[in-house]
């Protein structure tokens, strides 16, 4: 059997399948793995709260171009990615390791303008930045970050607590970069504020980042809460220049899908008109499992996605 004939997320589940979770208290399967600490004198975490721990990958001719890419977007894209995860787990970054595999021939002026993007975003979300490594690449640059962060056990959201009958939520927009707007003055926003609030006012019941599109982010939360769901094509907030098809399908946005218990979505329009929570759409609606993920038209017609959204190997 060949990778291609799994693809992304069924090497996963093939790979995972047999693991132990051990003492994790999440592990494979989230947005974040979940640690206990056991050390209260660690100084990566404050007592009592979850160790929270992602990693994000990009690599040359997969995710970019060097030819078409600005170096101080990459370093911005490449932690904000690992951001997002964190912030779908209501938790806070803390510190981030980076490692570079490098060809011998890049322009070491291109590697200091990533390192301004990534530590201009850095600075603003007082992220440490603690170390890496760096190796040579016979061809293709690599670039990987593993962060980490921490969350009260209180405020912390999961993919797999969806329930039949919640409203899907997202924030912001979505198309934009796959109409090729993306540029240094729209790079996508990171919801920080925005999960905090609805972590610490309860409002969500489960929550993913969409940086693998927005089907595909509803898909992976439906699986995980084993729920059905429905999205309402009329409801997505479309980015201008962009098309529904782009906005369901196209990914590298960071915003977040979550889910909202019926009974509390008064409590949620309270929370945007306090400010505390804002750019949010109502989209879809939690199913039971054995109806699936579909959307809806404005006719109200029933349709399979087109695609499950963007997947390596495929």
């Amino acid at each position: 059997m060949k990778v291609l004939q799994l693809g992304e997320f069924g090497l996963i589940d093939h790979l995972t399948k047999h693991l132990s979770k051990g003492k994790a208290v999440v592990g494979i399967g989230d947005d974040a793995a979940v640690l206990k600490m056991t050390n209260d004198k660690c100084q990566m975490s404050n007592k009592g709260k979850y160790l929270l721990i992602t990693t994000d990958a990009l690599v040359e001719n997969v995710h970019f171009t060097i030819k078409n890419t600005s170096f101080v977007d990459l370093g911005y894209k490449a932690l904000a990615a690992n951001v997002s995860d964190i912030a779908a787990m209501g938790g806070t970054p803390t510190a981030a390791v980076i490692t570079l595999a490098l060809p011998a021939g890049l322009a070491v002026e291109k590697l200091d303008a990533f390192y301004r993007g990534l530590n201009r975003l850095a600075k603003k979300l007082k992220i440490d930045l603690v170390g890496g490594d760096t190796v040579a690449s016979p061809k293709a640059l690599m670039i990987s970050i593993t962060l980490l962060g921490e969350v009260s056990p209180k405020n912390l959201l999961l993919r797999s607590t969806a329930k039949v009958g919640d409203l899907i939520c997202v924030t912001g927009t979505f198309g934009l970069p796959a109409a090729r707007h993306y540029s240094a003055s729209v790079l996508p926003p990171i919801r920080l504020k925005e999960a905090a609030a609805l972590a610490a006012q309860r409002l969500a019941s489960a929550m993913i980042d969409s940086s693998d599109g927005l089907v595909r982010s509803v898909v992976e939360l439906a699986k995980a809460s084993q729920v059905g769901a429905r999205l309402w094509e009329e409801r997505i907030p479309i980015a201008p220049g962009a098309t529904l098809d782009q906005a369901l399908y196209g990914g590298e946005e960071y915003e977040l899908v979550f889910t909202v218990p019926k009974n509390k979505v008064r409590d949620l329009a309270g929370k945007r008109k306090l400010k505390k929570i804002d750019q949010i759409s109502i989209v879809g609606e939690i199913v039971p499992l054995g109806e699936q993920v579909k959307l809806i038209d404005n006719r109200g017609k029933i349709k399979e996605p087109k695609t499950k959204g963007f997947e390596h190997f495929q």
